[in-house]
This record gives C-alpha cells, sequence and structure tokens, in this order.
C-alpha cells in the first residue's frame, strides 16, 4: 500500500548537568600603575569561548575576565583599575553523549572576591556554576492522514507542534559614539566602566530577527585639568541591528538569550577637537532556537474488508512549547547599607545581577526565587576615601503565571534586569527601586502513536464464515465504533446506521446490532 507520508522532527537525545568550577590566581600591578592603598570594587563576567562534545563528555574552555577599581596610595591619590582574566577549561561528564550533539552553556557566577596581598599583588577567585544542555534531534518518517475510501476506512488524529526549526547562534556588532553632557569636563582616560544591556525586544522578520534596545555605560574617568579626582556619567547608545536566517518567517515564535561578549570603549574628539565623545564598540551574543507551529493529520489506523491491514505503529516523545512567556517582577526596597554605607554623599552608580535559587510548580504555575545582589558605587564624606563601595542582596519570589503544567513538562527561566534606580534616603541608607523580567518557556511532553508502515496479509475466509451473519453486542468500556467494525468485520457507517448513532460516541451498557459485510465472501 502506498502511504504519503511526513517527517517529524523529534529529539533522539536530551541530556544536562552542571559543575561547579573554583578560578583563582594572583596579579600583579602593572609597572605603569601606582601602589594600592585599598580596593574599592570588582567586577567579573565568564566568556564561553569553545565547546566540544564527544562521546560521554564535553569540553568547555574559556575565561573568567575581570576589573578592580583601587585607590592608588598617598603619592598618587589617584583612582586607578586593574584588568585580566584567568582562563579555564573544563570537562562535563554526560552519558551518552555524541560529538555532532547541539549543546548549550549557561553559567552562574557564585561568588567573586578580590584580595590585596600587598601593595602591588591581589587575588581574584571566583566560584562559578556551569549549566550544559546537550540534545540531539533528528527525523521520523510518519504516515500522513487518509481519506476513507471504496472498501476502505481510515482513522486519523490531528496534532499541533511547536517544534524547533532553527537552532543557531550568531552575533550582533554595535558600532556607536555619545557624547558626555555639557557640563561635564574634558575626558583624559577612562577608569572604570560598567555596562548593562537594558530593555531589548527580538522581533522575527521574513528572512531574520530584528533586535532593539538599548545599551546603557556607566564611566568613571579623569579630567584634562586634573582639577577633580574623579568625574562620572551614565550614556547611552541604542542597539538596533538585525541577524539573517532564510528559513525565519514573522510567523514563529523566537526564544532568543542575548548577552554582551565584547565591549571596547574609546575617547574621541569632537567636530572642535574637544575630548568629549566616547567610541562604543560592542558585540553582543545570540543564542537563538525558533520555533514553528504547525497542525499535522496522521495516520493512526487502517481497515478493509478485503484484505487484512496490519499497521506499524511506534511511540514518539514530543517537546512542544506551548508557552513562551515574559512576565516582569517589581521590586521596591529600602536598603541599610551599614557602617560601609556612613555618610554617603552622592551615589555614582548602581550595578545588579539577578540569581535564581531554586523553581517549583505549584497550581498557579512556576514559583521564582533568587536573589538580587547590589554593588553600590558612591561618593562618600571623606577626603581619605572620596570614592567607596558597598554591596547588598535582596531576595525575591514571583510566580511565572502558567496553566496546567505537570510535573513531567520541562521550563527554561531566563533572569534578566529591565530597570533598577537607587536613590538615597538616608547617609547610610538607599531605595531600591527594580523591575526584573523573567522570560519563561515551558514545554510540554507529549507522546503520540504513529504509523510507520501497513503490511498487507490475505483475509482468514475461514474465520470470517464461522462468524455470525449478525451479532448482538454490549458495549463495553474501551468500545469504539472502530473497534467494533475492524473485529466484527462490519463498516462503521453500517454500525452507525442500523444502530441509529450519531457521531462516535458509544454509552457503556447498551446493546447493539452489528451487520457482518457479507460482500467480503464475494
Amino acid at each position: 500500500m502506498n502511504l504519503s507520508k511526513t517527517y517529524i522532527r523529534v529529539p533522539m537525545y536530551k541530556n544536562s548537568a552542571s559543575v561547579q568550577m573554583t578560578l583563582d590566581n594572583d596579579f600583579n600591578v602593572p609597572d605603569t600603575k601606582p601602589d594600592i592603598e585599598r580596593l574599592i570594587q570588582e567586577k567579573g563576567t565568564l566568556h564561553i569561548r569553545d565547546v566540544k562534545p564527544s562521546k560521554d563528555k564535553c569540553l568547555i574552555r574559556g575565561e573568567l575576565v575581570f576589573g578592580v577599581l583601587y585607590m592608588g596610595d598617598e603619592g598618587s591619590g589617584q583612582l586607578q583599575s586593574i584588568e585580566g582574566s584567568i582562563p579555564f577549561e573544563e570537562t562535563v561528564n554526560m552519558d551518552g553523549l555524541q560529538e555532532m550533539d547541539q549543546m548549550s552553556v549557561r553559567w552562574d557566577m557564585e561568588d567573586l572576591r578580590t584580595g590585596m596581598i600587598n601593595s602591588r599583588k591581589i587575588s581574584v577567585r571566583s566560584i562559578a556554576v556551569l549549566h550544559v544542555t546537550a540534545v540531539r534531534m533528528g527525523e521520523e518518517e510518519v504516515a500522513t492522514a487518509m481519506e476513507d475510501g471504496e472498501d476502505l476506512w481510515a482513522q486519523n488524529r490531528t496534532c499541533h507542534l511547536s517544534q524547533r526549526c532553527v537552532s543557531q547562534k550568531d552575533q550582533l556588532r554595535i558600532r556607536e559614539e555619545a557624547a558626555i553632557p555639557a557640563n561635564r569636563p574634558n575626558m583624559m582616560d577612562i577608569i572604570w566602566y560598567q555596562e548593562n544591556l537594558e530593555n531589548l525586544e527580538m522581533k522575527l522578520q521574513d528572512g531574520g530577527v530584528l533586535i532593539r534596545g538599548q545599551l546603557s555605560v556607566f564611566l568613571l574617568y579623569r579630567d584634562e585639568t586634573l582639577e577633580n579626582p574623579v568625574n562620572d556619567v551614565e550614556l547611552t547608545v541604542p542597539v538596533d541591528g538585525r541577524i539573517d536566517f532564510a528559513d525565519v518567517t514573522q510567523e514563529m515564535i523566537p526564544d532568543i538569550k542575548i548577552h554582551m561578549d565584547h565591549l571596547n570603549l574609546d575617547i574621541r574628539s569632537d567636530k572642535d577637537g574637544e575630548a568629549r565623545i566616547v567610541g562604543v564598540e560592542a558585540v553582543l551574543a545570540a543564542e537563538m532556537n525558533i520555533y514553528q507551529e504547525e497542525t499535522l493529520k496522521l495516520l493512526q489506523d487502517i481497515y478493509s474488508p478485503k484484505i487484512t491491514l496490519i499497521p506499524e505503529k511506534k511511540q514518539l516523545c514530543l517537546d512542544n512549547l506551548v508557552l513562551k512567556n515574559q512576565s516582569r517582577c517589581p521590586i521596591r526596597e529600602k536598603v541599610h547599607l551599614g557602617s560601609e554605607g556612613v555618610r554617603m554623599l552622592q551615589i555614582c552608580h548602581t550595578r545588579a545581577t539577578v540569581k535564581i535559587d531554586q523553581t517549583e510548580i505549584n497550581e498557579d504555575g512556576i514559583l521564582v526565587e533568587g536573589v538580587v545582589y547590589l554593588g553600590i558605587l558612591y561618593i562618600a564624606a571623606d577626603d581619605r576615601k572620596p570614592v567607596n563601595s558597598a554591596k547588598a542582596a535582596i531576595p525575591f519570589s514571583y510566580t511565572v503565571e502558567s496553566e496546567n503544567i505537570g510535573e513531567g513538562d520541562s521550563y527554561d527561566i531566563f533572569p534578566s534586569l529591565e530597570q533598577l534606580s537607587a536613590t538615597m534616603t538616608d547617609n547610610d541608607e538607599i531605595e531600591v527601586k527594580m523591575v526584573i523580567s523573567l522570560d519563561a518557556s515551558i514545554f510540554k511532553s507529549e507522546n503520540i502513536q504513529v504509523v510507520t508502515q501497513v503490511r498487507e496479509e490475505p483475509l482468514d475466509f475461514e474465520k470470517i464464515e464461522a462468524m455470525p451473519g449478525m451479532t448482538g453486542h454490549v458495549i463495553e468500556e474501551g468500545d469504539s465504533i472502530w473497534t467494533l467494525a475492524k473485529k466484527y468485520y462490519a463498516s462503521p457507517e453500517d454500525i452507525r446506521e442500523v444502530n441509529g448513532l450519531k457521531g462516535d460516541e458509544l454509552p457503556v451498557g447498551q446493546p447493539i446490532l452489528i451487520m457482518k459485510n457479507m460482500e467480503i465472501l464475494k
């Protein structure tokens, strides 16, 4: 029998693993920079440079890129910074992994600490967790729906699928310029910077993905006259670009994660020749999974009174994207900075890192609990320590609403910071307002039965002749018109017509008459 067939993409292999690693090293102060009097603030991020899957394990290479802001000794009295990196190579064991599997790696920075060993040397120590996911997709050939024909009846099923059609990593490059405000002095050199991607929006278009938002950059710099020990400014440049994909259409569903991969800042002259322009060159890394919704009608069973048709069936497990939800968790909290924050005159900058500690499915959706870690850089009322910093942690709890999510379903929640502001309420207290974005992708596992082939065998005429021409049957649990027709060599239409039935519902306990199709014996 000739069957019409199609292909369904299914996960042939899925695995995930997490591994914790400790990175530490000592670094000398460059000869061109003054001795350290005290450390003020640190920053750090992981860059994954290479992911190589092989049999039962995955090799991950990357580096911790860090920066340290410090106050120079009394002889210099200047703010300075040190930048450096700690490379790493980690092997993650994953049973069943193969070389061509698709890999995804995300990380959490559990801790980042710096210490002063002496005036010319610092220690850097970080604890990070790598979350590794592997997927191997394959294609299964399945029979599509058939229409009833002469002496042929087919049972079909409609399946609604949301399947991943694009899984790719790419980059978006940003080249912009931003001018410092008129009330700020000309720049001589940049001491320290911190960046944040804000209000990112991803929109699918035919043939590509449009990415829009803004990049906010906070700067500490020295002016040309050296009248002020430090100047601070916050600049914003637009993020507006497109990544092309030939097979993408605007009706598809995007699941895109973006992070900063590289940022370079330089001082440029304006049209008057004054150093008032900051050149911004950034590389954004995008991990893109794009899903397509489609409705398929698949063959489930087939029957003919003229020949024995035996469908070969197979169970497939599909992960369908059933919900793409971006929830916003507002937080408003007063933070007491303690002794570190005494006599704070002005907040220079506040940065935040969102970390999810645990998630749990409840009756309303997915409960997300985590912590926002704050780093506050401020001007202090102490001439010996004009710039200081403080740390704080704000816990949060939020439920991402989702209906009918079960224990066997899977989900992925990606946190990011959408808005952040901090204002002084006292010399040692600030009020923080922020909005956390929780980008949730929820997948429902569904087992479906499909037909791959139909085998033909001759009818057993002796068995059919021995059956009565008319059979009385009392409906039992699990009976259907389809199963009864196959069992008694009848047609579904005859069963409905003889018993005055409409549709396919059969009341349990109801007696019915089933007429054997006598055309079989001719």
